[in-house]
């Protein structure tokens, strides 16, 4: 807005371009409100190409080497200010300093590397893939089955027996806890502060702290967290969990204060469960829309015996090119990623100069959709991961990328592919259910995507 007011005086037009100003950041937040936020920057891109300027501080690019320059590891390119708005407290996805942030992943990556979940935590996440299938099963079997609301259950009650070394029990009961409504309260008022910070702060303030329904949240489920993580430092778990391993590791490096460790338990929480929900039932979504491919699955998971290992089910070409390929049009988080642009600037393109400190955002929406990249990108063709090779020409990054590289990708995919392989085993022939259309799974967006109608129906009648 200052500089758009400034390059006004010196034409003598500053009305004119402080309107057009507000009026774009206006329109911006209808968007964001509205949860198409993505979906206009994309609409924008087609129109004018790859670089647009979307805020007086903000431009979107879509070319993949201004996407690799910016992402790659060791970039100059530190998060923008943006993040730390969802919680106020720095934590391994929030934090901005490279420093912090390699600070935090050391601790936390083990852990979550593939050989120690699959050693350590592939029993549960198989276990809790069975139990949340047969409960879909009994549902669809008797008329239908919101698989939408039993994912959520199964990649929360997995993540809270990883990080608190018991479930939620959703998967158990079928009901949500009260956990996981604050957790979903957490998901839209955090973008909802984050993009309008001065509105959502002078409720708060003007109703002397009544008015915070983020902040109510946010308490109880570090209520929760804070007792499992003051449990794991005195050792009196019954089970293990991975918080327990990482105090027990950090007493002997660099502390992980409680804390500290409360805010990054709380974060994988709420960051690994409606990701993979989302997913999940994108997945089922996509796959059963077409019966071909249906029906080409589920005979590669056939193949299967019983008691199958997640590296049996990484060898699987098909499964994986499905997962792929639900991933690039429906990842859970696909929308911007921005950053600070370092000083000196940076020229994208070869011909527009971006000043230094203003912000610069990639979102992955736009290139998994991008034709120059994937030919026929609209369509869920599975078969263009198999054998694929991406190069820098190539961008795929519902994960992220670089240093900044989802730190659950390898919980995520394990959970997918037990999840999609005994669905498609255990639910051979089911079929979408006539209120499931494209309408009803129309995305919105808006701290994760999630369809238009909030379920989705299936059925084995």
């Amino acid at each position: 807005m200052q500089q758009l007011s400034v390059l006004a005086l010196q034409h003598g037009r500053v009305s004119i371009v402080v309107a057009l100003a507000v009026g774009v950041l206006l329109f911006y937040a209808i968007q964001t409100l509205k949860g198409k936020r993505s979906f206009w920057i994309d609409q924008l891109h087609q129109q004018y190409g790859p670089y647009v300027r979307i805020s007086p501080s903000e431009v979107d690019v879509s070319d993949a080497p201004s996407f690799y320059d910016i992402h790659k590891i060791g970039s100059a390119f530190l998060k923008s200010p943006w993040y730390t708005k969802f919680r106020g407290e720095v934590n391994c996805f929030t934090a901005s300093d490279p420093h912090v942030h390699s600070r935090k992943r050391k601790i936390l990556a083990r852990p979550f590397s593939k050989t120690s979940l699959r050693d350590s935590w592939e029993a549960v996440v198989s276990g809790f893939s069975q139990r949340v299938v047969a409960q879909i099963k009994r549902e669809a079997e008797q008329g239908s089955a919101d698989v939408f609301l039993w994912w959520t259950y199964f990649a929360t009650d997995v993540i809270g027996e990883l990080s608190f070394s018991e479930s939620f029990g959703m998967v158990e009961s079928g009901k949500k806890s009260q956990f996981i409504i604050d957790m979903e309260n957490i998901t839209y008022l955090s973008t909802l502060r984050s993009e309008y910070p001065f509105l959502y702060n002078s409720m708060v303030k003007l109703s002397f702290g009544y008015l915070d329904p983020l902040g109510h949240a946010r308490e109880s489920i570090d209520r929760i967290t804070a007792d499992i993580i003051v449990k794991a430092r005195e050792r009196s778990l019954t089970k293990k969990n991975i918080f327990a391993g990482v105090l027990e590791e950090t007493e002997s490096e660099t502390p992980m204060s409680e804390r500290e460790a409360l805010i990054e338990a709380t974060m994988l929480v709420v960051a690994g469960s409606g990701t993979t929900a989302v997913t999940l039932t994108y997945l089922v979504w996509a796959v059963m829309s077409n019966p071909s491919i249906q029906a080409r699955l589920e005979e590669e998971v056939a193949t299967l015996d019983s008691g199958f290992t997640d590296a049996q089910l990484e060898a699987l070409p098909f499964l994986n090119a499905v997962i792929q390929e639900t991933l690039r049009l429906y990842g859970a988080a696909p929308f911007g990623t921005p950053r600070t642009v370092p000083k000196g600037g940076y020229t994208v393109g070869g011909q527009y100069h971006i000043p230094e400190g203003q912000t610069i955002i990639t979102q992955a929406y736009t290139f998994h959709r991008d034709p120059s990249m994937y030919n026929h990108p609209y369509e869920f063709i599975p078969d263009r991961f198999i054998d694929a090779k991406l190069d820098k020409n190539i961008v795929f990054a519902p994960f992220g990328a670089g240093s900044r590289t989802c730190l659950g990708i390898h919980l995520a995919l394990m959970e997918l592919r037990h999840a999609a392989a005994t669905f498609f085993r255990e639910c051979a022939g089911a079929k979408l259910h006539p209120s499931t259309t494209p309408e009803s799974m129309k995305i919105e967006q808006f701290a994760l995507i999630s369809p238009k109608a909030k379920r989705c129906l299936i059925t084995l009648k």
